[in-house]
């Protein structure tokens, strides 16, 4: 093989790995509201862990009401839903046909168009729907761009820090006001798979 050859392909080596190199999101969260005590369930932290389609670790808080600690691992087709407290899990295998994850920021919203907002597409989602740019607000010390949406009866707020990373999204509508506040938003974390298996010790339901 010519010399020119080989050098060539140790220049391409470290890009092409570079281009198949995984990110992983990672997300804390809460949700913020008047009528949320800063003690209640809640209020507390959630946390989330997602490669691309395939992949995702949601962490919830303790619920000390439930007593249940929960906890949810997908690696498609896999997924398993966890109780912390208890170290036991239920398994399930997604049965398809699209073996793709859909992990709604709002999941118990009642709008169709806004359990479409995923963690990791915030910006895209709002552009795509054509949101209006407000001008710039401070939220808490942080100086962000705002955008606003309105879909089924609600106001939809992103508010983006200086690096374009979310801090806060507020949803309004005529019966409630809310905002999930972003405590730590990290899109580019080297990817761990080791967080998308099935914690030691955990026992699987029958």
């Amino acid at each position: 093989m010519p010399r020119s050859l080989i050098a060539l392909l140790f220049l391409l080596l470290p890009m092409a790995a570079h281009a198949v190199e995984e990110k992983m999101l990672y997300v804390e969260y809460r949700l913020v509201s008047k009528k949320i005590t800063a003690d209640s369930f809640d209020a507390q932290i959630k946390k989330v862990w997602r490669i691309g389609k395939d992949y995702l670790r949601f962490e919830d808080a303790p619920n000390p009401q439930t007593k249940i600690h929960g906890l949810i691992i997908v690696a498609e087709p896999d997924i398993w839903i966890v109780d912390r407290n208890s170290n036991q899990a239920q398994h399930t295998v997604d049965p398809g046909p699209e073996l793709k994850i859909h992990f709604p920021l709002f999941a118990s919203e009642t709008s169709p168009k806004l359990r479409e907002l995923e963690f990791g597409k915030e910006l895209e989602y709002f552009r795509v729907n054509n949101a209006k740019e407000l001008p710039a607000q401070d939220v808490d010390g942080f100086k962000c761009k705002v955008f606003r949406l309105e879909m089924d009866d609600r106001e939809v707020l992103l508010f983006l820090k200086t690096d374009d990373t979310p801090l806060q999204i507020a949803v309004k509508s005529p019966e409630y006001e809310y905002a999930m506040r972003f405590l730590r938003y990290e899109p580019n974390r080297k990817a761990d798979k080791l967080l998308f298996q099935l914690p030691p010790g955990v026992q699987i339901k029958n």
